[in-house]
């Protein structure tokens, strides 16, 4: 006899009023030999092709009207007459956004699904960038803050649903979420001036046309809202997510890789050009710093996915991202190794800080919870990078010093991505 007869048997014994034990035979459900019974069906879903296009589509959109601004920077600098330090904000705002803004996606979700959600933020991003490229500086930041705030929600979502619905491709999946988020920073900045010449010099018409990549996102996301549920419901208890060990290395770790990439996207074409070259070729030296990290982005996470001690991979990262400043630092009249050990490096961080959410999340309802922590003061740190290099350069009227700063930035990545990347275990 089984274990699972013998269970039957026993259902059948019940207590009586005076204390005694009787056996009355269970009724026949025909339920009693067959085991546990599945789960209530799931709502209908779209095919996992059509999510994983709206995926890459929407992610797309994640970096093109912050990344296309690096290359025109000393133009939109003169035109609106501003300073570095405040040219910087424009890719600082959205950095900030990211961060203030971050833990408002877990608590819209409550109300709506996450699906619906994003494409309420994806076409937020579409007005954002239109805004962005208007007359005046009071526009422009109008714009900026409304990309940055959908942005910031996306960014806390997108991974979430990656482990809901890819829980077994985790590491596969974050490598193609983080290819789509560099393929569009690399398409932006490589195709920033190349756009400017062919629309009549105008930075506002090479930035605007990627507005039609946020209407496209928004049409390849709709399939995603078939069967949705109208809000998300916990499927998991534990600890709060403050008392997680990991929260605070994942967090330091986000931020600081973050203010790294976040810095050399915005200022590497300006100092490229205040050593002699055009705007054309930096514009194509970042391209190539972002084109460089596409395999990095696909391959890191599913090593990390699979890796004992992903601290090797940490380690790796931060010492590429080094020797790059190092060389522009030394020798900045051969920049192409160094901006290429720039965007290795970059490209390995960042899909190494969404496994770790991932991974040292204490169960699956927490990773939303640890996404939104994670990114949300891990941006606010990375917001103060094009910022402070900014202004060093104001006040030192060179690059050294603001050169200096990202190493100190990569060592601190180094320390934080060591700890974020230590064995899994919880109390």
């Amino acid at each position: 006899m089984t274990f699972g007869g013998q269970a039957g048997i026993m259902d059948g014994f019940r207590a009586t009023p005076g204390g005694r034990t009787m056996y009355s035979r269970p009724q026949d459900t025909g339920q009693e030999e067959r085991g546990p019974q599945p789960a209530p069906a799931r709502p209908r879903r779209p095919p996992r092709v059509w999510l994983i296009l709206g995926l890459v589509l929407v992610a797309l959109n994640l970096r093109p009207t912050i990344a296309g601004f690096g290359p025109l920077l000393a133009q939109i600098q003169a035109e609106l007459r501003v300073n570095a330090a405040t040219a910087g904000l424009l890719t600082t705002i959205p950095l900030l956004c990211w961060g203030l803004l971050a833990p408002l996606a877990p608590l819209l979700t409550r109300r709506r699904s996450s699906e619906t959600v994003i494409l309420a933020s994806t076409a937020v991003i579409g007005v954002g960038a239109l805004l962005r490229v208007g007359p005046s500086l009071p526009w422009i930041l109008l714009g900026t803050v409304l990309v940055g705030a959908g942005i910031a929600v996306i960014n806390v979502l997108l991974p979430s649903l990656v482990k809901r619905d890819f829980p077994e491709r985790v590491g596969l999946m974050t490598g193609v979420y983080t290819l789509a988020v560099v393929s569009g920073a690399a398409l932006a900045s490589g195709l920033a001036v190349p756009l400017r010449t062919a629309l009549g010099g105008s930075w506002r018409a090479s930035l605007g046309v990627w507005v039609w990549l946020a209407v496209a996102g928004v049409l390849a996301w709709l399939p995603a809202l078939f069967g949705r549920q109208t809000h998300e419901r916990a499927t998991g208890q534990g600890a709060s997510v403050w008392r997680n060990p990991y929260a605070l290395p994942v967090t330091l770790f986000m931020g600081f890789q973050g203010l790294v990439f976040f810095t050399w996207l915005t200022w590497l074409p300006r100092v490229l050009q205040d050593h002699g070259l055009s705007a054309a070729a930096g514009g194509l030296l970042l391209a190539a710093g972002n084109v460089v990290q596409l395999p990095f982005t696909l391959v890191v996470p599913v090593l990390a996915a699979r890796l004992r001690k992903p601290s090797l991979l940490v380690a790796g990262a931060a010492a590429l991202i080094g020797a790059g400043l190092l060389g522009l630092l030394l020798a900045p009249g051969w920049p192409l190794p160094w901006i290429l050990l720039l965007g290795a490096g970059c490209g390995s961080t960042f899909p190494l800080a969404l496994v770790f959410i991932a991974q040292r999340a204490a169960h699956p309802a927490q990773v939303p919870q640890l996404s939104a922590l994670a990114q949300g003061f891990g941006y606010l740190l990375a917001a103060t990078g094009p910022f402070i290099f900014g202004a060093l350069h104001d006040r030192t009227h060179g690059w050294n010093a603001p050169l200096g700063f990202l190493l100190v930035g990569t060592g601190l990545t180094l320390v934080t991505g060591l700890l974020a990347s230590r064995p899994r275990r919880f109390p």
